[in-house]
């Protein structure tokens, strides 16, 4: 097909090619009806860049060539700057119809190249060959000499003590021989997708694991809206048994066949979805909520894990948390009082939030948190930066209930929460209220939106203030749910 010579296939398309041709179609022939990515996939985005830019600073001599759109001009700018045998960041080349631009290369020797992909992951992951892979491929086709291949990522036992230090922040490993073995499949698998791009039919490809993994592809709300309601792949940890109900035919959880095996959890669900009624375990329920100890604290943490840490201290990706909101019931009846702090920002949070929440917890009552683990894991992350909590935070550890429990365990099932256990999942479900109104409305988004008003400098300061107001309003709804779901567990406990 002659008009495949103008078309170029980059790393990142390349990927998308070996994990579903459908979506490699798309991005070249429907381009336009993509789901355009959520705010927070795009901050994970500008973290992976902010990870490379820091890596650029381990070679001090480099060049950092200007972004053209163009692949072939991209490829000419390149090549002249190969031509100063200095480290290149950014470099691109064109062999054929491949198209990479490196994140370092650096020269060796008289005239060859080390090839260095930089992750703002913690560890080598299979995708990150394959995309080397490609990158050697196309480079040496081009004309470079490629020595080594390195994969540099994140050192998660890095600490931060003052300015930050890239060489320890960094680990390299050598994974030449690993892409060596990649290289001989390249060319027929680029010939493959080239006939697929070209073809005026999208591939018939199914529906299946690969829409998650390695990434979660764009394409999901185009590729499975053919599920009705209530679908097998609402079965709880269902996995493997949804995609082979799938293959069977099967769709509907009222349709699974009785002898087709399925956990004890999951033929509970399914009963719940066909009578339309919730299962209750009234005698595990009142067992759990005679653990609790009034005062009743129902806590929550909203957190960060940037990439690069902000504070000393503190580790890549240690989750720090810059909020809480706190209720306090003091007695079964009583109406909650509310607590809560959101930091500035400027400084490491943590001794403000341990130091008023020692004061605000008192020294009995359960302290109520869902998914207790995480809040525990937060302070004694922060106990280890500030060992004078280190008493406090055991004894904040044996008093905490995890109000995930009787969900997790199910003690109730609610047909509405979708084979969902998580808070956003209970609340409308056993209240009929919900987080469907909130500007944010969930953790991730709570994340990357205080990270963006608080450390990009270009945030105005109207905004910084609305999206703190709306971060304040989420995370007393999370600790408000709380009560909710305990309030209204009681009731049903006593149901006849």
């Amino acid at each position: 097909m002659p008009e495949q010579k103008h078309i170029f296939l980059s790393k990142s398309k390349y990927g998308s090619g070996l994990q579903c041709l459908k979506y490699l179609w798309y991005q070249f022939n429907l381009k336009n009806e993509i789901p355009a990515y959520d705010p927070e996939t795009l901050e994970i985005f500008k973290q992976g860049q902010i990870v490379g830019e820091l890596a650029h600073q381990l070679y001090s001599e480099g060049i950092k060539l200007k972004r053209d759109w163009n692949p072939e001009k991209m490829a000419a700018r390149s090549l002249e700057a190969s031509l100063q045998r200095k480290p290149l960041f950014e470099a691109g080349f064109v062999y054929k119809n491949a198209y990479a631009i490196a994140d370092i290369l650096v020269p060796v020797g008289k005239d060859e190249w080390d090839l260095i992909e930089v992750k703002s992951s913690t560890r080598v992951k299979p995708e990150n060959i394959y995309d080397t892979a490609f990158q050697k491929y196309t480079y040496e086709g081009a004309g470079l000499k490629i020595k080594k291949c390195y994969l540099m990522y994140v050192n998660n036992e890095y600490v931060r003590q003052g300015g930050l230090d890239p060489r320890q922040f960094f680990h390299k490993e050598d994974i030449s021989d690993q892409v060596t073995e990649l290289l001989p499949g390249i060319e027929k698998k680029i010939e493959a997708m080239l006939r697929v791009i070209g073809d005026k039919s999208m591939p018939d490809i199914k529906v299946g694991p690969h829409c998650e993994a390695p990434y979660e592809c764009p394409l999901q709300e185009v590729c499975w809206k053919f599920l009705p309601d209530e679908d097998v792949f609402t079965l709880y940890r269902g996995g493997k048994t949804s995609f082979a109900l799938m293959e069977r035919g099967i769709l509907q959880l009222k349709d699974i066949p009785a002898d087709f095996e399925l956990s004890d959890k999951q033929r509970l669900q399914v009963a719940a979805h066909i009578s339309k009624k919730p299962y209750i375990d009234k005698p595990a329920i009142k067992e759990f909520l005679s653990e609790l100890k009034y005062p009743l604290y129902f806590l929550d943490f909203e957190t960060i894990a940037p990439a690069i840490p902000y504070y000393d201290q503190t580790r890549p990706y240690e989750d720090i948390p810059f909020q809480y909101s706190l209720h306090v019931v003091e007695k079964k009846g009583s109406l909650p009082r509310h607590y809560g702090y959101l930091a500035p920002g400027d400084i490491d949070p943590r001794p403000e939030i341990l130091a008023q929440l020692k004061e605000k917890l008192g020294r009995s009552g359960s302290i109520v948190a869902y998914n207790s683990g995480y809040e525990i894991k937060c302070l004694q992350l922060a106990m280890r930066t500030y060992p004078e909590y280190e008493k406090w935070v055991e004894e904040m550890n044996l008093r905490m209930v995890d109000l995930w429990v009787p969900f997790r365990k199910f003690f109730y099932y609610h047909p509405d929460q979708r084979g969902g256990g998580s808070l956003k999942n209970v609340l409308p479900a056993m209240t009929g209220k919900g987080y469907a109104d909130m500007e944010i409305a969930g953790g991730g988004a709570a994340r990357f939106e205080y990270m963006r008003v608080t450390f990009d400098k270009k945030v105005a300061e109207s905004e910084r203030q609305r999206v703190r107001a709306a971060l304040d309003r989420y995370c007393e709804m999370d600790t408000l749910a709380m009560v909710e779901v305990v309030e209204a567990l009681g009731e049903i406990s006593h149901l006849k």
